[in-house]
């Protein structure tokens, strides 16, 4: 027992304590195009791992905004289908107001792929998107700053893109969850939901019906169909690396079995290196059927929204003092409780897929800007006011 005590503390203290070495950043090549690919879609080769990317140029001195979707779909649903109404999707409202959109897709088990990756882990997820999103900055000319959305299970790479981008020399300089769940392994409860396929990924097939319900409920929202679900289950789902599936089972893939590993899977995420993470702010939907965001995600992103203005903007301007003005500290705590009392968060009407569909597509691009500002405001209030203090 003293032996695993120790281990468990020793991890900890390691992932509390030590900062990340540059590492080096992935390559990106062409690959051959296969003939599934959508209008404006590429398979790129990130050190030899498929990525299927879609990009739509805008104002170059505006930030990049790259779209991570959630467990078991592709980017396809931020940015559409041949047949879709442009309007019914994120990368439209997005280039609407200036930005450049990027949908980057890690590699499932779809047929737009040419095989599988079951040992693919959160941190190579989160060095492929740092790579693609490095691979257009420096193609089309974009200012090096990057907004990265995370959808679903995609909030698992908040800290992974983070570190691969400051690898990487770009700036990210916001995280927004989409009704998206921290990287902290075993956060969800879905016992008993994932299961091996024969090709080493995992499946989730009784989790497709709720999709489904997701869809087809935003479709009514919209009054039309936004994409067929027979069109979406072929060309936008598939089964997805284990090692993906964090926040629901901390295993890992080795020699064709799922192993389950917590170690592992907690510095697969990062989930504790508070030292390390990126700004976050969170857009949840408003339904019952996504109780779980609707209710949890303000408070699950907490921690690391007032560690992240601790750490970055609070603390190293801080020195003690008793000669500080009990009015101007009062200043500086009630900005930063109002980090956490909602300033940072959003709603938008729909369910967990309250960002598709032209009604909240629409009102999420809205709300990125909405909250950028906010969260800019707000470090630099905290900042200027924290240097008050100390010029005093």
């Amino acid at each position: 027992m003293d032996k695993v005590l120790k281990a468990a503390f020793g991890l900890l203290f390691v992932l509390l304590t030590v900062t990340s070495s540059v590492a080096e950043p992935w390559t990106v090549d062409p690959l051959p195009q296969s003939s599934k690919l959508y209008a404006g879609e590429e398979i790129l080769s990130t050190n030899g791992i498929e990525a299927l990317v879609y990009f739509r140029k805008g104002d170059p001195e505006q930030p990049l905004v790259v779209f991570v979707p959630g467990g078991f779909h592709l980017a396809r649903v931020a940015y559409g289908y041949p047949d879709g109404r442009d309007e019914d999707f994120l990368a439209h409202w997005l280039k609407r107001r200036g930005y450049s959109f990027l949908g980057a897709s890690y590699p499932t088990g779809n047929e737009v792929y040419s095989k599988v990756y079951p040992a693919f882990s959160i941190r190579d997820w989160g060095k492929q998107v740092a790579a693609v999103a490095k691979h257009y900055i420096d193609k089309e000319g974009l200012s090096e700053r990057v907004i990265v959305l995370g959808w679903s299970a995609g909030g698992q790479i908040a800290q992974s893109v983070y570190e691969a981008m400051s690898d990487t020399g770009l700036d990210l300089e916001l995280f927004v969850s989409l009704a998206s769940t921290p990287p902290i392994p075993l956060l969800l409860a879905a016992p008993g939901a994932i299961s091996k396929a024969p090709n080493g990924l995992s499946a989730a097939p009784q989790v497709y019906e709720l999709f489904k319900k997701y869809v087809t409920a935003q479709d009514q929202l919209n009054g039309h169909t936004i994409i067929p679900w027979v069109v979406f289950q072929k060309d936008v789902l598939g089964d997805i690396p284990v090692a993906l599936n964090a926040i629901m089972m901390a295993s890992r893939y080795e020699n064709g079995e799922f192993v389950e590993d917590l170690e592992w899977s907690i510095a697969d995420t990062g989930g504790l290196k508070f030292t390390d993470f990126p700004m976050v702010v969170t857009i949840s939907g408003d339904k019952v059927l996504d109780n779980d965001h609707a209710l949890t995600d303000h408070g699950n992103w907490g921690i690391y929204q007032i560690q992240h203005l601790y750490r970055s903007t609070v603390l190293p301007a801080l020195k003690e003092s008793a000669d500080i003005d009990p009015k101007d500290w009062q200043f500086v705590m009630d900005q930063m409780s109002a980090a956490t009392a909602g300033i940072l968060s959003a709603r938008v009407s729909g369910n967990h897929f309250f960002w598709y569909g032209a009604v909240g597509a629409r009102e999420t691009a809205n709300q990125i800007d909405v909250l950028r500002y906010r969260a800019e405001t707000l470090k630099g209030q905290l900042a200027d006011a924290v240097q008050g203090l100390m010029d005093k």
